[in-house]
């Protein structure tokens, strides 16, 4: 999970693990429904139904080109929102995209990186040294 602004060591890092793993990945992104089950029964959780998170995630995906193109044409996002602990997280069940949120970053970040490994990455993922590079190295931890 980036949290800071990125610097030229940072970008050139990504870019040197993107040149050495990306021709070795292949697509293994999971589905927004196996996202949401691995969710579910990994972390202790209430239920968030939340009308006004669920819409700000859902325009999060459709106003944002690279995510909008992960929605089958015509379909709009389908989010199912928790609480866990401070932290609010929102799954959208078409997509897998997921959105973790939290006043304290430190409860943010665990899940987070766990979802986005989980998810894994697909073709068009594949093609950015940042996704890369972040799967790459939260992988091996």
């Amino acid at each position: 999970m980036l949290i800071k602004e990125p610097t030229s060591e940072m970008i050139a890092e990504w870019k040197r693990i993107f040149e050495e793993y990306h021709s070795t990945l292949t697509p293994n992104r999971k589905s927004g429904y196996e996202v949401d089950s691995y969710f579910r029964e990994k972390y202790s959780y209430q239920l968030f139904d939340n009308a006004e998170f669920q819409q700000m995630v859902s325009l999060n995906i459709t106003e944002n080109d690279f995510l909008r193109s992960k929605l089958p044409k015509g379909v709009l996002p389908n989010i199912q929102s928790y609480q866990i602990g401070e932290a609010f997280v929102a799954i959208d069940l078409c997509t897998g995209e997921f959105h973790v949120e939290s006043e304290n970053i430190e409860e943010v970040i665990p899940i987070f990186d766990d979802l986005f490994v989980y998810r894994g990455l697909d073709e068009d993922d594949l093609k950015n040294y940042f996704l890369v590079a972040e799967y790459v190295k939260l992988s091996k931890k």
